[in-house]
């Protein structure tokens, strides 16, 4: 049995809670290693049982924990317990509903805590994914002049599947597109001063997310703003610190030259098994920052045309930085 199922029984105990149950893919990958393609569940106790379907018992019986083959997983979820946990963000009202009526339900959000805290080996596997994500930025860096956005997209991804997953799709914003944090990249050709390419490969289920703007002629003015923001919340990413106090680090910058309401979104997130984790690094937000958390700082300005820098840090008793920063 994994040493993080250990963890997850001793903490479940700890509470005098019963049994665990674990739906979402992410949360039965990181005590199995087994990742979900079709329905399943993770039942946590004294002797955990991996419940899939048949499409995935070939995946699973690798697992380190006993595995079940069920179409029905109504029965096997009928379980003679009083306290159940679950994930409480996860799980509908509905499932609690028809499966857990009569018990007493509590929550298993210290799955996310622990995820939070990054191993060796998840540390090892993130970086991997930055290095690939970074090479194929270096690689359609100089494709940029003339091309549609959506060429530049699918030249990104096309060439992050060469080598792993993709993380998410491809976000390229030229001109006046690129003041849409989200802009959906379509059939606009590049030739103007400014164009964000936000994109990341996915390792082993680990994600990067890596977001650089590029210019072809004169460096915009929001640039060099931009990037003095993102240093500045670099340097509170350290163990001890306030989760708020990146965020208030890089607004104070931005505020500063007059651009803090066209500041559209939080400082960063954290990344692993999910592109968004805990901790979201925004002012309004209290929380820890902890040795082995890998954050995104990306601050960004978006006005007639938007600037926005990302980088993943890795955090210690000082920021250290998984991805290489560009330089103003």
């Amino acid at each position: 049995m994994t040493s993080r199922i250990n963890i997850a029984l001793n903490k479940l105990n700890s509470k005098g809670i019963e049994c665990g149950i674990l739906l979402k893919p992410e949360n039965i990958y990181y005590l199995t290693d087994f990742f979900p393609t079709s329905k399943a569940a993770l039942i946590l106790k004294e002797n955990p049982i991996l419940l899939v379907s048949r499409m995935d018992y070939q995946l699973a019986e690798e697992s380190e924990v006993e595995v079940e083959v069920t179409e029905n997983f109504g029965d096997k979820l009928n379980l003679k317990v009083k306290k159940v946990a679950v994930e409480k963000k996860y799980a509908s009202i509905e499932f609690c509903e028809k499966h857990l009526k009569d018990k007493k339900i509590y929550d298993l959000n210290f799955i996310q805590e622990m995820r939070k805290l990054k191993d060796k080996g998840e540390i090892k596997t993130i970086k991997r994914a930055a290095r690939i994500t970074e090479g194929v930025i270096k690689t359609v860096e100089g494709e940029l002049n003339g091309k549609l956005e959506r060429e530049i997209a699918a030249l990104a991804e096309y060439k992050i599947r060469e080598k792993t997953e993709l993380a998410f799709n491809a976000i390229v914003a030229s001109d006046e597109n690129s003041a849409i944090p989200h802009h959906q990249p379509g059939g606009k050709k590049i030739t103007g001063k400014v164009i964000i390419l936000d994109i990341g490969a996915k390792v082993n289920g680990y994600h990067s997310d890596i977001t650089r703007t590029f210019f072809l002629d004169k460096e915009p003015e929001l640039y060099p703003i931009v990037l003095e923001a993102q240093k500045a919340g670099i340097k509170e990413c350290y163990a001890g610190n306030n989760v708020k106090n990146v965020d208030l680090a890089t607004r104070k910058v931005i505020r500063e030259y007059g651009y803090e309401d066209y500041f559209l979104h939080s400082t960063g997130h954290g990344i692993g098994l999910e592109i968004h984790e805990p901790p979201i690094l925004h002012k309004k937000i209290d929380g820890t920052l902890e040795k082995g958390m890998v954050v995104t700082v990306e601050p960004g300005i978006y006005k007639d045309y938007g600037v926005r820098m990302e980088d993943m840090i890795l955090v210690g008793s000082k920021a250290k930085l998984l991805t290489r920063m560009k330089k103003c």
